[in-house]
């Protein structure tokens, strides 16, 4: 039997644990490929959305591509370590360190070409289905299957340098250790785990800096990166000496831990959280990025949804221009009757105004007369405010109350007169979103209206009339398709407004809703289809991670199950005591990442104007512990069925 024969049978010998590790492999391999044939397909320059959705594509091949780097290095790590009897027993028979050496390279590379061949195979067998998915999610026109031979030759070449510079950089996993070491394996005594006062009062100090660096005013990137390092920093201190403390202490309570097999797991799980601290903080990294990937689209998602369904102006028009406002009124006029559309047309009055003492927190003013107007043509459900007096106003909310909220008392306008006004009254108008964008409205009497806004003008050389449509038959309560009549009537106002632009013919502004829903819409559904599959990746790779220690894990824990058999441990105590220390390693990182997820997007998204994202981070938080439910089924039968075998 020749070397290469040698290193195959090796393989074939270790399937059970190559297994795990060659699907993941070859699942990102397929992702990458994927990725690579969008990338280059012939009429992707052709569709509007192209040259975005090319970009996106290429960042998250990118992402693919260097997670890849990492997790298949961390995994022959784990293989190898759980491997070193049998290389010590080689040194034995007389392998030198070059055969050793070479016996792994070739095994490394027999794993990663199979990785490489099924990964393109299964990725060619499927990118008819990918691209007509991936199209129809990014909002693009259909796009034909083609032979993607630049694709195949670019991830053949990307992971076969992957897989040869991974194989080159493990040999170094064992050139350290001695004969002695290697056949020992696994078998040394497990060290009583350590614990540091001070670095768990660190630790805690750590995670209460990422929490409060994020709630106290405003979220700046720099507030974002100090919670992101101390987070990150906190977690890991977390699992390596807070857990510790949290074990320790549960153990001093003999009555709740001397109980059953309680005693045994506790025990066991202590010394498993030290071993698999670095491993349960980078799956607990990992887990959040994505979680709050994910839901940081689904929260935008959520907030177009409901922005264009909460708003009955289709068209919102302001000009610069007063004296030539009239003229391009007409054209809009025109146009909605070419349509066949019944509309209203409203000419609104308001200003902005910043409240003094709430750095960035601006407010629409209006009066109560115009504000009763806008409320009779809008609906919805809308009342009118009675009488309100000189120095007092009512707050009318368009937006899901958030950190901006402006509290009944008194208010303060920055460099407005008359001073102080009493809120006296609050209420919220979701619809009147289109009017008040701010998110918040202050109605004043009429008169202190004028006279504010005339102090306004005063600083500022710009005059403006605005003005909304309200078309009935579009506010039909579901979303527009690209091809409906409000979305193609958008389009050509659109279109008469850019070539407007274009010669320098106006001075105005124009937006539809449909347009600004669609557009999102686009925008964020490239993210969610790229996020996809990237959290697939993420997913699988978890789990893999996981599996590959427990495996490493496996003979000791075969040796521990088989001594207590043989003093009365039974098969059920046995799997019972091994299912919650494995439900343990799979299910925290996901409750500390679901914790993690909703500290850091409620303050981001509230940065972005919305204000409900515990929603979409449950959701998304949900997702990952079901597909973490299944990955441990299937770990936790196979690694109890084989600890059966040990029992006596």
């Amino acid at each position: 039997m020749n070397f290469p024969r040698f290193a195959f049978n090796n393989v074939k010998r270790n399937g059970r644990a190559y297994f795990a590790y060659f699907l993941s492999s070859a699942f990102m391999v397929m992702i990458f490929f994927t990725y690579a044939v969008f990338i280059y397909h012939p009429q992707l320059d052709r569709s509007l959305m192209g040259p975005m959705t090319r970009a996106g594509m290429q960042a998250a091949a990118y992402v693919v591509f260097i997670f890849s780097f990492f997790f298949v290095l961390y995994s022959i790590s784990m293989f190898l370590k759980s491997r070193n009897k049998e290389f010590g027993i080689l040194t034995i028979l007389g392998a030198d360190s070059g055969q050793v050496n070479r016996l792994i390279f070739l095994e490394n590379m027999l794993v990663g070409g199979a990785s490489i061949v099924s990964g393109i195979f299964s990725g060619v067998f499927l990118s008819k289905l990918f691209l007509l998915i991936s199209a129809k999610m990014t909002g693009m026109e259909d796009l034909p299957f083609y032979w993607p031979v630049r694709a195949i030759l670019l991830t053949a070449v990307c992971f076969a340098l992957l897989f040869l510079v991974i194989s080159v950089l493990t040999l170094f996993f064992i050139r350290k250790n001695n004969v002695l070491e290697l056949l020992n394996g696994s078998k040394k005594p497990k060290k009583e785990p350590k614990l540091s006062i001070w670095l768990c009062l660190l630790g805690f100090i750590l995670l209460a800096a990422g929490f409060l660096a994020l709630r106290i005013g405003e979220v700046e990137p720099a507030n974002i990166f100090i919670a992101a390092v101390a987070g990150i920093a906190g977690t890991y201190l977390f699992y390596s000496q807070l857990t510790v403390l949290a074990v320790r202490a549960m153990k001093r309570s003999r009555k709740r831990v001397w109980r059953g097999t309680r005693l045994l797991w506790v025990s066991e799980f202590s010394y498993k959280l030290k071993d698999n601290a670095r491993m349960l903080f980078l799956v607990t990294v990992v887990t959040s990025v994505s979680c709050m990937s994910a839901g940081f689209v689904l929260s935008l998602e959520q907030e177009n949804r409901a922005y264009y369904l909460n708003n009955p102006a289709a068209i919102q028009y302001t000009s610069y221009d007063p004296d030539n406002a009239d003229k391009e009124l007409r054209v809009i006029d025109g146009m909605l009757k070419d349509a066949g559309a019944a509309y209203k047309r409203l000419e609104t009055n308001s200003f902005y105004a910043l409240v003094k003492g709430k750095p960035g927190s601006y407010v629409d003013l209006v009066s109560v007369s115009e504000y009763n107007k806008i409320a009779d043509a809008f609906g919805k459900g809308l009342s009118r405010f009675g009488a309100i007096n000189t120095g007092e106003a009512a707050v009318v909310y368009t937006k899901e109350a958030g950190a901006g909220d402006i509290p009944e008392g008194p208010v303060v306008l920055k460099d407005l007169p008359p001073g102080t006004l009493q809120v006296k009254q609050t209420r919220n108008a979701e619809s009147l979103v289109a009017i008040f964008r701010s998110g918040a409205a202050l109605v004043l009497e009429d008169q202190e209206f004028k006279r504010l806004k005339s102090a306004s003008e005063q600083d500022s050389p710009f005059r403006s009339r605005s003005f909304v449509y309200l078309v009935p038959e579009w506010n039909t309560g579901k979303l527009p398709a690209s091809d409906s009549p409000e979305s193609v009537t958008g389009d050509k106002l659109l279109a008469w407004h850019d070539e407007l632009q274009e010669k320098r013919e106006t001075d105005s502004f124009i937006s539809t809703r449909a347009h600004n829903f669609l557009q999102m819409q686009q925008g964020t559904s490239l993210f969610r289809f790229i996020g996809v599959f990237i959290a697939f990746i993420f997913s699988i790779s978890t789990a893999s991670f996981l599996y590959f220690k427990l495996h490493t894990e496996l003979a000791a824990d075969s040796q521990m199950y088989r001594a207590l058999s043989k003093i009365g441990l039974s098969a059920g105590e046995m799997r019972k005591s091994a299912t919650v220390q494995i439900a343990l390693l799979f299910f925290m990182p996901i409750v500390v990442s679901t914790v993690q997820t909703i500290v850091v997007l409620g303050p981001v998204m509230n940065r972005f104007g919305v204000a409900n994202s515990l929603g979409p981070a449950l959701m998304v938080s949900a997702a990952f512990l079901g597909a973490q439910a299944v990955y441990f089924l299937i770990v936790r039968s196979r690694y109890v069925r084989t600890l059966n075998k040990w029992m006596v």
